[in-house]
């Protein structure tokens, strides 16, 4: 195997690790993966109209009403009236959301830590930069196939 090949394929057995890490977490607390990023959207980008999240989670608006519809009843989500569009309305996480995505979001960051916390301050920069630099390189490449970078 190449090492570009055998650099690649570590790279997907990273992600596919920490995919299946979140899938089971998620779906043991009865949340899918779409709303699971739902949530996590409102927790790092605040409160959302639907069809910025709708953009956000490249879906269409009736899936985001459909996600947001579940969240309610689970009492992680609530709708209000956009305070200046009165079409419009406002997704924010409710307390027991924000309680509840944040926890998850913990464990996940305790797995990182544990994983990355084995590793010198110099492997960690490096990885750092790897993935600053992946992250930029990723995003010029969605940007060339006309694809948003979000």
């Amino acid at each position: 195997m190449t090492s570009q090949k055998e650099f690649l394929k570590l790279l997907r057995q990273v992600h596919l690790r920490f995919a299946k890490f979140y899938s089971k977490k998620i779906a043991s607390r009865r949340v899918t993966p779409p709303q699971y990023m739902m949530l996590m959207i409102l927790l790092e980008e605040g409160d959302q109209k639907m069809h910025d999240l709708a953009d956000f989670l490249q879906v269409s608006t009736p899936a985001v009403t459909n996600l947001v519809d579940k969240l309610e009843a689970a009492g992680y989500a609530k709708r209000s009236p956009h305070p200046t569009d009165r079409r419009a309305l406002v997704i924010a996480l409710t307390p027991a959301g924000t309680r509840f995505i944040t926890a998850l979001r913990e464990e996940g960051l305790t797995l990182l830590k544990d994983t990355i916390g084995t590793m010198s301050a110099s492997d960690q920069e490096v990885v750092r930069r790897f993935y600053q630099d992946l992250m930029t390189r990723l995003d010029a490449a969605l940007e060339r196939h006309g694809r948003d970078a979000r």
